[in-house]
């Protein structure tokens, strides 16, 4: 596979689908970082390779949630989200803000 655009009314179904597989074992444990970038930032790492706990997305606030075991992210307002998938399954996800700020959320197999 690749990377594909969601659409909007994809969101909430998408996550809400990988959160019970994950809780349910059915997704192996993941790691997460999150990487911001924007002009005035430019490219920054938010928090470095750590438990994924669930990735949310919040009709009613309009937000994005990473929850990893020991940062909570919240995007809010994305105007647009992309996902890319293998065979393995989910590998990262980008989230875009009206501003132009993209959110990318890597996730990987923690090492045994």
């Amino acid at each position: 596979m690749a990377v594909r655009k969601l659409e909007k009314s994809e969101w909430e179904d998408y996550f809400n689908e990988f959160d019970k597989k994950y809780r349910e074992g059915l997704i192996p444990p993941k790691e997460v970082q999150i990487e911001i970038v924007n002009e005035e930032i430019g490219d920054q790492i938010e928090t470095w390779w750590q438990p994924l706990i669930g990735l949310a997305y919040d009709p009613k606030d309009d937000e994005f949630e990473v929850a990893a075991e020991r940062h909570d992210h919240l995007i809010h307002k994305p105007v647009e989200i992309f996902v890319d998938e293998d065979v393995d399954g989910l590998k990262a996800v980008e989230v875009i803000q009206a501003d132009g700020t993209k959110h990318i959320i890597l996730l990987r197999t923690p090492e045994a």
